[in-house]
């Protein structure tokens, strides 16, 4: 009898479980997820789940089990905006919401001309509407839009009559701050403030949404500092050539090429100000989440002076979305770049902006690493249908939906916690406490390559810079590696300097003794002969990178090469290029791979052949005087440099950082010079051409290798579409047989 009972109450927990999960999984509409640094959706645990529904009207409809929203019932509750006198206050056409000191809510209720203040329990405390001016006449609000709320002031951005008016905590007129003077103001200036923030100096910065100069700086008088922060200039590729033919008043009236103007504006604790833009060309913001420019960056981070000072460190500028297509899941008419509408500061440095586009919030850290992105459209609570404003409270964000007139509260998950935790301890230089806390967020989500670079970070704090190289690879994070590894190879060389000097002094001398030695066998074996041995036809190669005239001309005429001297280094050439593949520094591929081992050696091998064919056939109809072997031992004896440089660069890659990168470009770019000159060279004393009719021969050349590689495209792809119509035809056949 006892075994039955502990068996039932087992069975009854295991539904309580399933079910409770099961819940959970319907509580969160929409995907919760990052990018890795190929640009592939990464999905994650939920960091925010939605646990409230606030708005003026009945939500009976969110409780029932139509429209699917019924599951999210037994986790979401909603609750409405209510005054003193019990009735609910509906809100219309809602722009802005702001979360002060003690957690009470300010919501601009454009539709309504007012604002609504409520506790932090969303209890409605206060409404302001009307008010008596400064002059003692009645006054009001005329679509109220952007807030700011000091520690004992209310800034709101009177859209409908231009100007700012200043309230305290108690909903009581203190101020207005008017239009700034017009003639500080540009030519045909409109003044439409949509936005305010104050900093904690009293400045005060408006975005004008009809304003395209920057975010103006006004004093509490209203006394103009200046534009802050300035947009690049954006170019219409035609309207830019355009305007070479138009007058000096059609230029001053076209309005296509000027900065583009902010939608929204946010401030921090230390005065940095967020601002954000949605006009400019999806083709500059998509070119600039990959290069991480700030020229037409989407979302800016200005300090006092105006300069942006955010940082773009994560795999990809943080202005929302980075997969344009594949991210719009349930809705694939959403492409382009995300539509930035406005910019929340929470907790340790991260931050959150929102995509109206697409419903979503994307939440950065304070080096622009992606945390995770969630949201999306739909009817369920949790999801939004026009999103337009964020803002924190405490650890929980409240997103407005501007078509619903509704507060969504989002709570933050144990994964979100995690998070934070990990980056407090960072901030709080609490390092190995930090890496608990990644490794934790890791055991629930080892696709996360922020947590890994987390860990980097603490380990590269506490000076284990080996370790920290291993954690930043496995997020193919370059450049904080490279960082780790400069720090790493200071130490290695301090602790071995002997080694180092020792070893750097043989190379130079051993470099500087084989050239010599070189260069005296070379001159030994000037002389006729009627056969030359292998290695004196190899090493005459070292002969004619540094005397190309007279070494072309043995070559040729003297017999100091041959096919198979040409051929050995044609070989080496294409080992080079395979050792190049497998063996550059991580720093040099970024943990590319080394691709195919073939792929690698024909690279080299086929344009020699092609450049060799092509160049014979050409110069048979213009009285060139060498044979194809003759092109071929030229072109293959002018790879030397190549060889005796690429190898060196490769082994270099391994040991320089990313900034001393550049040193292995450029050597590679010399050796290719030098071979492009040699070949030049060789290919003229090859036919005895005076410089103008070579010079005219290689591009010739050029030309007759593309129409070479043309042909062979066209007759592979006749040969494949042959084989194919062959085997269509064999199945049929063997089909009806």
């Amino acid at each position: 009898m006892k075994f039955k009972t502990v068996k039932t109450l087992l069975v009854i927990a295991l539904l309580i479980v399933t079910i409770g999960s099961l819940t959970v999984g319907a509580a969160v509409p929409y995907t919760t997820y990052t990018y890795g640094r190929n640009g592939f959706l990464l999905e994650c645990p939920a960091a925010y789940v939605p646990v409230k529904l606030i708005n003026g009207k009945s939500l009976q409809y969110s409780l029932s089990a139509e429209g699917g929203a019924g599951a999210n019932a037994k986790l979401l509750y909603s609750t409405l905006f209510t005054a003193t006198d019990g009735s609910a206050v509906e809100l219309s056409n809602p722009s802005d919401i702001f979360v002060d000191d003690l957690n009470h809510v300010y919501i601009s209720d454009t539709g309504n001309n007012r604002i609504v203040v409520t506790d932090e329990d969303y209890n409605v405390r206060l409404v302001i509407s009307t008010f008596m001016n400064n002059f003692g006449v009645p006054d009001g609000l005329s679509e109220p839009n952007g807030l700011f709320v000091t520690e004992s002031e209310i800034f709101v951005a009177d859209k409908g009559n231009s100007r700012i008016v200043v309230f305290d905590k108690l909903g009581n007129f203190v101020d207005i701050v008017p239009e700034p003077a017009s003639e500080v103001m540009p030519d045909n200036h409109v003044y439409t403030p949509v936005a305010v923030a104050v900093d904690s100096a009293g400045r005060i910065y408006v975005v004008s949404s009809t304003t395209n100069y920057g975010v103006l700086s006004l004093n509490r008088d209203g006394s103009f500092n200046g534009f802050v922060g300035a947009q690049k200039v954006t170019y219409n590729a035609f309207e830019y050539f355009w305007r070479m033919f138009q007058t000096e008043e059609q230029i001053r009236a076209s309005v296509t090429n000027v900065p583009t103007e902010y939608n929204n504006i946010s401030i921090d604790e230390d005065d940095f100000v967020y601002v954000t833009t949605a006009s400019i060309e999806e083709s500059q913001v998509a070119s600039a989440i990959r290069s991480k420019s700030a020229d037409y960056a989407t979302v800016k981070k200005l300090n006092p002076n105006g300069n942006d000072v955010m940082r773009r460190k994560g795999f990809f500028a943080p202005m929302g979305e980075v997969d344009f297509v594949n991210a719009a899941r349930g809705n694939a008419r959403v492409t382009g770049p995300s539509t930035v509408v406005d910019v929340a500061v929470g907790e340790n440095g991260s931050w959150s902006l929102i995509d109206n586009k697409r419903s979503k919030v994307f939440t950065y850290d304070s080096d622009g690493n992606l945390l995770y992105a969630f949201g999306d459209f739909g009817d369920n609570i949790g999801n939004i249908q026009n999103l337009v404003a964020i803002d924190y409270q405490g650890s929980n964000i409240l997103l407005l939906d501007k078509t619903l007139g509704a507060i969504t509260v989002y709570k933050r998950t144990d994964y979100g916690d995690l998070l934070a935790a990990a980056i407090q301890n960072d901030m709080d230089q609490n390092y190995s406490q930090a890496v608990n806390y990644y490794t934790r967020i890791l055991q629930r989500n080892n696709n996360y390559d922020t947590a890994y670079i987390g860990i980097g970070q603490s380990l590269y704090r506490e000076g284990r810079y080996v370790e920290a190289m291993q954690y930043y690879r496995y997020a193919h994070d370059t450049e904080n590696y490279s960082e780790a590894y400069q720090l790493y190879r200071k130490q290695w060389i301090e602790e071995h300097l002997w080694i180092f000097l020792i070893v750097l002094v043989v190379l130079i001398v051993g470099i500087v003794k084989f050239f010599g030695w070189a260069g005296k066998y070379n001159k030994k074996n000037t002389k006729d002969k009627e056969k030359r041995g292998f290695w004196e036809e190899v090493m005459y190669g070292f002969h004619i990178i540094l005397h190309p005239f007279d070494g072309f001309w043995d070559l040729k005429h003297e017999k100091r090469g041959s096919v198979r001297g040409a051929v050995f280094w044609l070989l080496i050439a294409a080992l080079s290029f395979v050792y190049n593949a497998i063996g550059r520094g991580y720093l040099s591929t970024g943990g590319s791979g080394s691709g195919s081992y073939i792929t690698a050696a024909m690279s080299i091998v086929l344009p020699v052949f092609l450049l060799a064919v092509a160049n014979w056939c050409l110069t048979t109809l213009f009285d060139g005087e060498g044979s194809f072997k003759d092109v071929f031992i030229a072109v293959s004896y002018s790879l030397v440099p190549l060889v005796i440089l690429q190898i060196p660069c490769v082994a270099l890659s391994n040991v320089l950082t990313l900034a001393e990168m550049d040193i292995v470009g450029m050597i590679t770019s010399i050796a290719w010079v030098w071979v492009a000159l040699l070949v030049f060279f060789g290919v003229m004393v090859t036919h005895d051409y005076t410089l103008g009719k070579n010079f005219i021969t290689i591009l010739g050349t050029i030309i007759m290798v593309c129409v070479i590689m043309f042909v062979a495209v066209l007759f592979f792809g006749l040969i494949t579409k042959i084989y194919a119509f062959g085997h269509n035809i064999y199945i049929e056949v063997s089909n009806r047989v």
